[in-house]
């Protein structure tokens, strides 16, 4: 991914989570990266915890069916806030999205139809 783009993602993510983009105040350092594999009906994530701030994360379809990669803040068990994803993934497909995360603890999960009653989600430490 060309610098320029990746710039274009983070700035995309800011407008969307209303956080500060890079030059209004917050960090200048590289984004944090994060793996996540998914298949029937599983989420693991390349590591339990990840730096405050820009987050790319790459979400691999090792499963057979579609799926997609969504993230909530938990307060307490609770969600709060707004969600951020991945868009739906096919079968052995990678995608990515950029986000821009405060310290907290996070839940990943597939948004699809049954998906997270089956198992398919985990957690997130943002530090």
């Amino acid at each position: 991914m060309s610098p320029r783009r990746l710039i274009a993602i983070l700035l995309g993510a800011a407008v969307l989570t209303g956080l500060p983009a890079a030059g209004a105040g917050a960090s200048s350092r590289a984004p944090a990266r994060l793996l996540v594999y998914g298949q029937e009906w599983s989420l693991w994530p390349s590591r339990a915890s990840v730096p405050a701030g820009p987050v790319l994360i790459q979400f691999w379809n090792r499963g057979q069916d579609p799926h997609d990669v969504r993230i909530r803040a938990l307060h307490h068990g609770w969600m709060t806030g707004r969600t951020q994803g991945v868009s739906v993934t096919g079968s052995g497909r990678l995608a990515s999205a950029a986000w821009r995360l405060a310290p907290g603890t996070y839940e990943l999960y597939c948004s699809l139809a049954g998906h997270l009653h089956a198992g398919m989600h985990t957690r997130l430490v943002v530090r």
